[in-house]
């Protein structure tokens, strides 16, 4: 992800990054190439989103993404894209039933709207659906999805699931208010929960910069965990390799991290050689967790990562 290539918006001080210039309908076709298509075993995403993620009338899109946006908070941007998410995830178990509808997500956004904006998500949704021309992937387009994906049990299929959650997961984070962009190191974590994300600073490990990532589960099951790679970025570098807890090259993992309950994962981000070093830098990304119900999706961000404090080894000298 090039740093040009994002807009970063900081309202009510929670971090919200979107594509610049784009319509709603084809927010979730660019984020997902970006991430997902990495991946070999997605290849066949990389076809389906380029032909059939993106509405086909760029223009209309567009005009109703500027109509909506012209009267909030009933069309709120960030709450707009958590319901792109779900109304993809809804089209496709519409397809493919196996899947279920994301009530809990639903519910949840929900929660958040009527909260954090006083309007209802539900509502707002039932009415942008009957909207012509559609501002919503069509059932048409959800069928061809499915077909060129491989059918319901496709890996690309899982993939492109998996990038709606997220879609859906990180704006509903971000309505919260529970994305902050003003998080400093090192007073304060990057993440609260689901899990904890704590950046501990940064050192040089065999000529290489790393940053310390330490992510630990506070509750009382275990949970699995990941790091997106295309979302991560620690100063100006996004070529990150990790140590401990993986780094995914789509939106579902292929390996996990198993962190136990009360108990922590020291994660080593290690900068590809290429990337310059800096004296103080901004850690931030996206961490998947799967707490056995499906994977859920948070982004982070904390600023001014330093030098990792030197640990004092509590061994005896020799002699």
């Amino acid at each position: 992800m090039d740093a040009g290539a994002m807009r970063c918006r900081s309202s009510t001080r929670v971090m919200s990054c979107v594509p610049a210039r784009l319509a709603r309908s084809a927010i979730l076709a660019i984020a997902m190439a970006a991430t997902a298509l990495h991946a070999p075993s997605t290849r066949a995403a990389e076809r389906l989103l380029d032909t059939d993620m993106v509405l086909p009338s760029p223009e209309s899109a567009a005009m109703n993404a500027a109509v909506l946006a012209s009267t909030a908070p009933a069309n709120n941007y960030v709450l707009n894209q958590a319901i792109t998410g779900l109304d993809m995830l809804d089209k496709v178990a519409d397809v493919c039933p196996r899947f279920g509808r994301e009530d809990t997500r639903a519910t949840q956004l929900e929660t958040i709207a009527r909260a954090r904006l006083k309007v209802s998500a539900r509502a707002i949704w039932r009415a942008q659906a009957v909207q012509q021309p559609p501002v919503f992937m069509t059932p048409t387009q959800a069928r061809r999805i499915v077909t060129n994906a491989g059918g319901c049990e496709s890996p690309a299929l899982a993939q492109w699931r998996a990038g709606a959650m997220w879609l859906a997961d990180t704006s509903a984070q971000v309505l919260a208010g529970e994305a902050p962009a003003d998080l400093v190191w090192p007073r304060q974590a990057a993440l609260e929960r689901p899990v904890r994300v704590t950046v501990l600073g940064w050192q040089l490990n065999l000529d290489r910069i790393a940053v310390q990532v330490l992510v630990s589960n506070e509750g009382s099951t275990p949970v699995r965990a990941a790091f997106l790679a295309a979302q991560s970025f620690a100063g100006l570098c996004t070529r990150l390799e990790a140590l401990n807890v993986p780094m995914a090259a789509g939106f579902l993992p292929a390996q996990w991290a198993d962190v136990p309950p009360r108990g922590s994962v020291p994660a080593l981000w290690l900068l590809d050689p290429s990337c310059k070093s800096e004296p103080r830098m901004n850690v931030g990304g996206a961490i998947v967790i799967d707490q056995g119900k499906g994977p859920v999706y948070r982004r982070f961000l904390l600023r001014g990562v330093g030098p990792a404090p030197v640990q004092k080894s509590s061994a005896r000298p020799p002699g």
